[in-house]
């Protein structure tokens, strides 16, 4: 309907009308509000606790239950291992990240399991440093900025003293 006015029309027209023998309902439309997520589990945060193994050359088909196996069956069982997926295809990026409590597990799954073969692929392994990346870019960034804007405020500040 193009305004409030003509649905409500619609349904005190239609509403236990009755259409082939039997009588329809005939309502607004109701918006359905999403219930709040629930809150976080106490204690410390996921990032925090776990040092995270990026595992690349994954198989199209390998699925996280293959990428845990491998670590268990060769080092120990990880915190957790997950393989991501590509949401328009559904099929598996070819990457994953495997979780650890100590750095020292995760260094040691990597000497142990880097090049061993999952599905007829070498896995290659390496940590994870998204985050760790992400802020120092910023840092960088800043920096470079910084510098940049001073020297063309010195450039420009000299430039009308020449003339």
């Amino acid at each position: 309907m193009a305004s409030g006015e003509e649905a409500q029309a619609a349904v005190d027209k239609f509403d236990s009308y009755e259409l082939s023998g039997r009588i329809i309902r005939v309502e607004l439309a109701k918006r359905f509000k999403k219930p709040p997520p629930p809150p976080p589990p106490p204690g410390p945060r996921t990032g925090e606790t776990r040092h995270i193994v990026y595992a690349s050359n994954l198989a199209w088909k390998a699925r996280s239950t293959h990428l845990r196996q491998v670590f268990t069956e060769n080092f120990k069982t990880p915190v957790s291992a997950r393989v991501v997926f590509d949401s328009p295809t559904g099929r598996s990026a070819g990457y994953g990240f495997v979780s650890f409590l100590t750095k020292e597990d995760a260094e040691a799954a990597i000497s142990t399991v880097d090049g061993k073969e999952l599905m007829g692929r070498p896995l290659r392994l390496k940590f994870s440093e998204k985050k760790d990346k992400e802020a120092g870019n910023e840092k960088d960034e800043d920096k470079v900025n910084d510098a940049g804007s001073e020297d063309e405020s010195q450039g420009s500040d000299a430039q009308p003293e020449e003339s």
